[in-house]
């Protein structure tokens, strides 16, 4: 199953965020991940951290996978989020690039059968959504995100 972590970059605390409908997340200090892929490019940064997973994880301790937040593509290295999940996850970044001192933010993924690790350009917000919507995000990638206005 996969973890997806986001990253607000030079964010001192956990901002307030909304409980979303459409998947769970704890939020953190400190930049650790629940898997190792990125933990090496993590280790650069300070700030807070979101994990990601299915609603049905909500308010429990454990690992968490975010399986159900997306669509497999026809090989398993595509990454596509469900319909219902674009709206949260999106308005979830906005949050977290407010919040970061410099308007970055992390996406990842981690997933056993998700190919290769991959750290991925720098694009805006809105150029991030326009690649998962043409079907170019993948798994293991790490994408760093900044407003529409840097």
């Amino acid at each position: 199953m996969p973890t997806i972590e986001l990253i607000s970059i030079g964010c001192k605390k956990v901002p307030d965020l909304p409980n979303y409908s459409s998947f769970a997340f704890i939020a953190e200090t400190g930049v650790q991940s629940h898997r190792g892929l990125f933990q090496s490019s993590f280790d650069l940064f300070d700030g807070v951290i979101v994990h990601l997973a299915n609603k049905a994880f909500e308010g429990t301790d454990g690992c968490w996978f975010a399986g159900h937040l997306v669509d497999f593509g026809s090989h398993g290295t595509t990454l596509g989020f469900r319909p219902e999940v674009i709206p949260d996850l999106r308005h979830l970044m906005l949050k977290l690039l407010a919040a970061s001192a410099g308007g970055w933010i992390t996406f990842s993924t981690d997933y056993q059968f998700g190919g290769r690790r991959r750290e991925r350009s720098k694009v805006g917000l809105s150029q991030f959504f326009k690649l998962h919507d043409g079907g170019m995000l993948r798994f293991n990638e790490l994408w760093f995100i900044h407003g529409e206005g840097e």
